[in-house]
């Protein structure tokens, strides 16, 4: 019986360990000031920001976030600037370049909110914007952190210890359309380093695909998974898609984070990475990689 108890205890101690150092990463890297635990009827509301040429993004941002403060009936849970934009095949092409992520505590209030003077002419500033719904389970997202867990012991199980160590993809000989687009989104990260070189937070909207691309998917899904596991970071949002606006239907919602620009670049690049990105298959998707700008605001 003691024994039962102390691995009881010590289970308990892990767990809770595991939960407070992601805790950590999204609050203070991430900068992510979201509950641990909220009402089922929450809504999330993620807002992508289009920039006018030649305009200063901060105070633009800061504008509309201020609006949505004082409106009182939404709570900003992130801010980031965005990298690049990996655009939905269904939605007008736009090259993002922040987004915000709120919670309302249902579609009502934050109709009503979107509706204000104050946010509609924060909102004007920007050539383009557009915002899609999250229905976020709190439960279920107490849960990710103890689900790497899981997979973190079952990859030492098998002997991995640790990551391995990512090789780069060496350039073409021939010129590669696919490789210069690499290397303009690898640039495109790089340079957000300046703005915060803690973290990356990336949105993905995505509509799963047939049976084969969703098998296929789930192979990549659980090596992307497994590493992220092994460097204590990963999935900090995940919920089903709400229309909001326009007649473009995604299922699901996935905001994930990564320790760094310079880190995504690199796995972007690396043999790791192109060697299972092929197995990514989605029906369609719309996924933009930001770094945190919350405490600029």
């Amino acid at each position: 019986m003691k024994f039962i108890l102390v691995a009881l205890g010590l289970i308990a101690c892990l767990l809770a360990w595991q939960h407070l150092r992601y805790l950590d990463a999204r609050r203070g890297a991430a900068q992510d000031r979201q509950s641990v635990l909220h009402s089922t009827s929450s809504l999330h509301v993620i807002t992508f920001l289009e920039a006018e040429k030649g305009r200063e993004l901060i105070p633009d941002i800061s504008r509309l976030t201020q609006a949505i403060k004082n409106d009182g009936k939404g709570k900003l849970i992130y801010a980031g600037q965005a990298g690049f934009t990996v655009a939905s095949s269904r939605l007008e092409p736009a090259q993002w370049n922040a987004v915000i992520l709120t919670e309302y505590p249902s579609r009502d209030a934050y109709e009503s909110a979107s509706q204000g003077s104050d946010y509609r002419d924060a909102l004007s500033v920007f050539s383009q914007s557009y915002s899609h719904g999250m229905q976020r389970n709190p439960l279920l997202n107490l849960a990710l952190p103890q689900a790497l867990l899981a997979l973190r012991l079952a990859d030492i199980a098998k002997g991995n210890l640790g990551a391995a160590p990512l090789e780069a993809l060496p350039k073409p000989a021939e010129p590669s359309a696919e490789y210069e687009m690499l290397s303009e989104r690898s640039a495109a990260l790089r340079s957000l380093a300046a703005v915060n070189s803690e973290a990356v937070v990336i949105f993905n909207l995505s509509q799963p695909g047939n049976s084969a691309q969703q098998a296929a998917n789930t192979g990549y899904g659980i090596q992307m998974l497994t590493r992220m596991a092994a460097l204590a970071h990963g999935p900090i949002h995940i919920g089903s898609a709400v229309r909001l606006e326009g007649d473009v239907d995604f299922e699901q919602v996935a905001i994930v984070y990564y320790p760094g620009a310079d880190y995504f670049a690199d796995l972007m690049g690396s043999r790791f990475f192109q060697g299972i990105i092929g197995d990514k298959q989605l029906g369609d998707t719309l996924a933009v990689p930001t770094v945190p700008i919350l405490s600029q605001l």
